[in-house]
């Protein structure tokens, strides 16, 4: 009877580990893939932006501007997080509808994601944070985007013996 019990409990875990596995499988949000999915939308809607630079002290505006979508949002298709090596490297924590990815690992340049979608399930609104350093460099990004709405990038960067240099870009979407 023990023998039986055993064997029952054994197939009993090994389904339920495989069921946990499937589900840290699933609950990354493809990131990569959404942005690239919005690159194509935006660029085939033609969407305009009222777009603003700011770098350093000097600051420059340009109304109804035609971007190139695949550039303006790829910073954020690089905060990719999906990689089979990365798997146990960010602590997911929040709902289906709020989340946030803290990196585990120091060295991933991809630090936090936060996400947030509507009742129908839609990503309405990213806040990523990249951070890439070394001994002779240091580099930080924080991403924002609420599709067709707006998007803002802000980055700093230090080079050692060079000098700091800060970005600032926000575009609003007009179509």
């Amino acid at each position: 009877m023990y023998r039986k019990l055993f064997i029952l409990l054994l197939i009993f875990n090994s389904s339920c580990s495989s069921r946990e596995e499937m589900k840290t499988k699933t609950v990354f949000f493809d990131i990569k893939g959404f942005f690239e999915a919005e690159v194509k939308r935006l660029t085939s809607k033609k969407s305009t932006v009222n777009k603003s630079v700011r770098q350093n002290d000097q600051a420059e505006i340009k109304k109804n501007l035609s971007v190139d979508w695949d550039n303006e949002l790829a910073l954020f298709i690089a905060s990719d997080i999906i990689k089979p090596a990365w798997k146990d490297s960010y602590k997911i924590s929040g709902n289906s509808l709020h989340f946030n990815y803290i990196a585990i690992d120091t060295n991933l340049r991809t630090r936090s994601v936060e996400i947030k979608k509507d009742q129908q399930g839609r990503a309405v609104f990213f806040k990523i944070k990249n951070l890439t350093r070394s001994k002779l460099y240091e580099s930080s990004e924080e991403l924002t985007y609420i599709p067709d709405s707006i998007y803002t990038i802000n980055k700093s960067q230090s080079v050692r013996f060079l000098g700091n240099n800060t970005y600032q870009i926000s575009g609003i979407v007009l179509k």
